[in-house]
């Protein structure tokens, strides 16, 4: 019977706050497993932060030999019988090197199991050739389980390897999903987003569908929440569009805020725009949250958005924002946003809430 978990991924510095989505992630995992009764070991993972090619090639080489020096410290000595090692991965370049710790593990004797985080995987695999294909066919057979932040990714492994799969998407605290809707202004429409502001992020489509909507009516208000650590250049050039919006009466900026007070800013807000073109975005913890306070959501038919909404509605294809200010048009004009607001939130509740998502994969990993 399994009693540890050495978790090896991009978990981040412990003692300090997460830096993006896939840090978050990685720890609710972590903290998921604590629950049910299970010890968790962190083995992070070094991340490349230098630029130049050559030199990232260097990095990543040199950086891969001093995790597998980690991971074989922590591991050479567990109990082969009541521990098992947790992967947590995009899928993506590092093929080959996960390929290579699962076997090493697996020869040490422990079991394995991989966390496929992220919606990238799904472009890899489609894209790269015959070689990848296999590589990640001969890594998930090596596993005793897999799990998969999305559906769409485990349905393409699931044609591939006869392992077990396990849906284990991202969740929501359940004093994070509202227990009643909150009544909304009536006289103005707001629009709001928080998260990480990036290129990747698209907030600048945001602010253009802001002022497309802004030429239509004049009751739209846009709030925008949240900061970056590595896009500087790019937070600033946000901040300027808003500097010098025609519209700037109508938007509040805020940088980094506590949770707690996004979510009293949420029960004023009406939509939570979300045009990601992130390339390893899965499912989106703000998704999750803007949703679990009964926010309807407007999203890029990106990776998992259109299967975590669950309504073809709410889901945009590309990028553009005179399609997001039509959509969001359509919806008010034709729509009860009351009645969507329900329903996002009953879907959280039904599918990513933490009591659903973790009696799930506790189930599963009895299996193990």
């Amino acid at each position: 019977m399994i009693k540890k978990f050495f978790v090896f991924g991009n978990i981040g510095k412990m003692t300090e706050l997460p830096k993006s989505g896939g840090q978050s992630s990685a720890r609710r995992v972590m903290q998921g497993l604590e629950r049910m009764g299970y010890e968790t070991v962190p083995i992070v993972r070094r991340r490349c932060v230098l630029e130049g090619k050559i030199i990232h090639f260097l990095e990543t080489r040199s950086f891969a030999v001093i995790d597998l020096l980690k991971i074989l410290r922590h591991i050479v000595l567990a109990n082969r019988k009541t521990s098992a090692f947790l992967t947590l991965t995009f899928g993506g370049k590092l093929a080959p090197y996960e390929l290579l710790i699962s076997v090493i593990v697996r020869m040490l004797g422990l079991k394995t199991v991989t966390y496929m985080q992220g919606g990238q995987f799904i472009d890899f695999y489609n894209r790269w050739a015959k070689f990848y294909r296999w590589l990640i066919k001969k890594n998930m057979d090596l596993q005793s389980q897999v799990w998969f932040e999305g559906m769409p990714s485990l349905e393409v492994v699931r044609r591939i390897s006869d392992t077990p799969l396990v849906y284990y998407p991202s969740y929501v605290d359940q004093e994070n999903i509202v227990s009643r809707i909150p009544e909304r202004p009536k006289d103005r429409l707001n629009l709001c987003y928080f998260g990480r502001v990036t290129p990747e992020k698209n907030v600048d489509v945001i602010i253009k569908t802001f002022h497309l909507l802004c030429e239509k009516y004049d009751d739209v208000y846009l709030t925008v929440i949240g900061g970056s650590g590595y896009s500087k250049a790019y937070v600033e050039e946000v901040d300027g569009m808003i500097e010098n919006s025609p519209f700037k009466s109508h938007i509040t900026r805020k940088g980094l805020t506590p949770f707690d007070e996004i979510k009293e800013i949420m029960q004023s807000q009406h939509l939570f725009v979300f045009p990601t073109k992130e390339r390893c975005e899965g499912h989106s913890n703000s998704l999750n949250e803007a949703m679990a306070q009964g926010l309807v959501p407007i999203v890029s038919d990106y990776h998992f958005n259109r299967d975590i909404v669950g309504d073809d509605r709410l889901a945009v294809n590309g990028w553009e924002p005179q399609d997001y200010a039509d959509r969001i048009a359509h919806i008010r004009e034709t729509c009860d946003l009351q009645e969507i607001a329900v329903k996002m939130r009953n879907r959280v509740m039904e599918n990513y809430s933490r009591e659903v998502v973790n009696k799930r994969l506790f189930e599963e990993l009895k299996k193990i």
